[in-house]
């Protein structure tokens, strides 16, 4: 007899973890209606996702600048979190280590490093990534390359029903049945790095290159032109395959030294600095928390007018920050170091800067 996919272990687990991530929303949420039921109907929750039953509500849409997220029920972010931990239990070992966003395998910052440590050996770099990635990953593409790893047929059936879906806003439905995965959700992160193993596992494939990727944003540095040609003609091949398409704002291909944005930080062959679109936010983002000490930091990234917006959206190819591109954050950090509390404050969002020397 085949062992049930979920434990009550896991599904308690999975209660606590949304129940503290929820615990400061709004009364009307229904994550209390669900606490409140919880032991009622936590037995007839696990038999529905061990079963393949569950049905998954529809999702509220939030409409922002940046993009739009969707707002899952808290039953249904119960679900998507044990999805997530069985899909990765099962697949994780076969996501390449050059894909740094999965969990182990290092972050943002030892993609940068890597990045920065491998620019002396190479001359030319493609950089890029993909239009509009959430909403361009096919289904059945997806499923595709899940199912190569994975046989088990209730997990398959969860991760379809999490993929196809139906959003809300205004009274008007929007339903998700080819393409396309939603933001804030636990499982998305690791679909996007799925989505994309057929072009880690080429780029690993060819010699004498480096490659590194942080969910839709990748570099690729090479010694030649000749292996740099044979990056771009297969990166194109693997993407016309999965139904993708680079961004043409976001691409630059062409030699080091001229210089390119990767990360949030701007690389050539002799430095490495924050982009300038980077320093803009980062005095946005102190100039803020110096305005508004009384705000809790993490409360900020939900307020309209710190929005985060995607640090991409420049110019690949724009020259390096210069002095006075750093001036105008000096102000913020001089005025709160004369303010202790401030200060404090502040010291948390600075700290992620000074591991760049």
């Amino acid at each position: 007899m085949v062992p049930p996919l979920f434990a009550m272990d896991d599904l308690e687990t999975a209660f606590q973890w949304i129940s503290n991530l929820r615990k400061k929303y709004s009364p009307n949420n229904d994550i209390w209606n669900l606490r409140r039921d919880w032991e009622n109907i936590k037995e007839s929750v696990l038999a529905q996702f061990n079963d393949g039953s569950y049905q998954f509500s529809s999702l509220e849409r939030l409409e922002f600048k940046d993009g739009i997220p969707s707002l899952w029920t808290s039953q249904d972010m119960i679900a998507l979190k044990l999805i997530t931990q069985a899909l990765e239990a099962r697949i994780g070992f076969a996501i390449p280590k050059s894909c740094y966003h999965v969990k182990d395998h290092g972050g943002l910052k030892h993609a940068v490093h890597k990045t920065h440590e491998a620019l002396p050996h190479h001359h030319f770099v493609m950089r890029s990534d993909i239009k509009s990635y959430y909403q361009s990953i096919d289904f059945k593409s997806l499923m595709s390359i899940i199912e190569t790893y994975i046989n088990h047929p209730v997990l398959l059936t969860l991760i379809y029903k999490a993929c196809c879906r139906t959003e809300t806003r205004g009274g008007i439905f929007h339903d998700y049945n080819e393409r396309g995965i939603p933001k804030g959700s636990p499982l998305s992160p690791l679909l996007g790095a799925i989505a994309l193993m057929p072009l880690d596992q080429e780029m690993g494939r060819i010699k004498d290159i480096f490659y590194a990727r942080f969910m839709d944003d990748w570099v690729v540095l090479t010694k030649s032109k000749t292996a740099l040609r044979k990056v771009v003609k297969r990166t194109h091949q693997i993407f016309n395959s999965q139904k993708l398409h680079l961004h043409p704002m976001k691409t630059y291909i062409g030699k080091i030294r001229q210089g390119f944005n990767f990360l949030g930080y701007y690389f050539d062959d002799k430095k490495i600095l924050p982009a300038k679109e980077a320093i803009r936010r980062f005095h946005e983002r102190v100039t803020a928390l110096y305005e508004h000490p009384q705000i809790n930091i993490t409360s900020q990234r939900y307020m309209k007018s710190l929005t985060t917006r995607d640090i991409s959206l420049y110019q690949v190819d724009e020259p390096a920050p210069k002095d006075e591109d750093f001036k105008n954050i000096l102000f913020p950090l001089l005025a709160a170091s004369k303010h202790p509390e401030r200060l404090k404050r502040l010291r948390k969002y600075l700290d992620q800067w000074t591991w760049l020397r």
